[in-house]
């Protein structure tokens, strides 16, 4: 084993033995029937789950993991070049040699899309292509397997795609198959151009008529519809808002002890991803930075109408940020598969079965591989 595969795997052994959860946040997960799937840096993928009054928790070292999208059948997770796709497997979550039953689902990874330097940011699995957030080429895009990405979407004010993260595009917002609203950092159109302006220079672009809906954001993220109202996360404040466009007002729902990134809603509870301060941000004058030793990377659930806060998941102080997350029903206990191409087991899933194997292994070999 390198000495980096080392260190990942040490690190996610403190995030594994480390992260706690208050009793209600359990609760709440148990009587939600869901579990919680993240990519926090650095790199690893982490799923938080319940059973009884316990919270269960897998960590899988991953690189650089940035946005993650679930629709039931497939999770995909993306990083600054490539996503990865993923399967649920049920079988092999039974028969995983030392730690059958352990996990009620093993997410096997299936396909690669090679998307080139694109700073992936959030994510949505649209049958077998996945949308993304091109942050890099300020653009929405979608990766379906004939180019490195097929552009989309821009801003209207981004006059050609260029590798430059001119407005820190990070986020969107869908209304069934319709992509509607979208965040960016700035309005701007010159390389990494929004580094140069305040930070509650953040705005909220309407995709459908290119206009700007809203401004004055800190560092927005994670732009949603629910029930035909719209929400943001006002990350350099820590503030969860609900927006009026048309009226263009906002009322403060909850204001939370991280960096709010990553917002996903179950039932009439929102579930709001939290990260640390990086030093950059600190020196960059954010309103969060006056917080700073209040600050813990995690996951809050608040009530959907009141903003009131119902617990949350703290992970050590290691875990610096989180980047992203999903919500997965009637899934309790997930673990994601090695992903890394020389990983010593590999995992295989076909309609009919599934099968774990040594990495290289010879199909001649007297120890076949098992079949589950």
């Amino acid at each position: 084993m390198s000495d980096d595969a080392r260190a990942a795997a040490a690190y996610a052994e403190r995030v594994l033995h480390e992260s706690v959860a208050d009793p209600a946040f359990v609760a709440l997960m148990r009587d939600l029937d869901i579990s919680l799937l993240a990519a926090i840096r650095p790199g690893a993928i982490i799923a938080f789950g319940a059973e009884g009054n316990a919270l269960t928790i897998s960590c899988t070292p991953v690189a650089q993991p940035m946005g993650v999208a679930w629709d039931g059948k497939l999770l995909a997770i993306g990083g600054r070049r490539d996503i990865m796709v993923f399967a649920p497997s049920t079988r092999l979550a039974a028969h995983m040699p030392g730690l059958e039953r352990q996990h009620d689902v093993i997410f096997v990874p299936i396909a690669l899309y090679r998307t080139g330097e694109c700073m992936i940011h959030e994510m949505a699995i649209d049958g077998p292509s996945v949308v993304f957030t091109n942050t890099l080429f300020s653009c929405l895009a979608r990766a379906e397997g004939t180019q490195s990405f097929v552009p989309l979407w821009r801003p209207p004010f981004i006059s050609q795609l260029m590798p430059e993260d001119r407005c820190h595009l990070n986020g969107f917002a869908t209304e069934g198959k319709r992509i509607r609203y979208a965040t960016a950092f700035a309005q701007t159109d010159t390389q990494q151009g929004f580094r140069a302006l305040p930070a509650d220079s953040g705005i909220i672009i309407d995709v459908e008529t290119n206009a700007v809906v809203v401004s004055g954001l800190s560092r927005p993220h994670s732009v949603r519809l629910f029930d035909g109202r719209l929400y943001v996360l006002n990350s350099g404040v820590g503030e969860v808002l609900r927006i009026d466009p048309g009226a263009r007002t906002s009322e403060r729902l909850a204001e939370l002890p991280g960096f709010t990134r990553g917002l996903r809603r179950h039932g009439n509870v929102l579930f709001v991803g939290l990260s640390t301060l990086r030093a950059s941000a600190i020196s960059q004058d954010l309103p969060l930075a006056t917080r700073g030793d209040t600050l813990f990377a995690g996951i809050a659930a608040l009530d959907l109408e009141t903003g009131r806060v119902l617990g949350s998941v703290r992970m050590p102080p290691e875990v610096l940020e989180l980047f992203d997350f999903v919500v997965m029903p009637g899934v309790h206990r997930a673990l994601v598969f090695d992903p890394v191409f020389d990983a010593p087991l590999v995992a295989i899933e076909t309609p009919d079965s599934s099968f774990l194997m040594g990495s290289g292994q010879d199909p001649r070999s007297v120890d076949p591989p098992m079949a589950v």
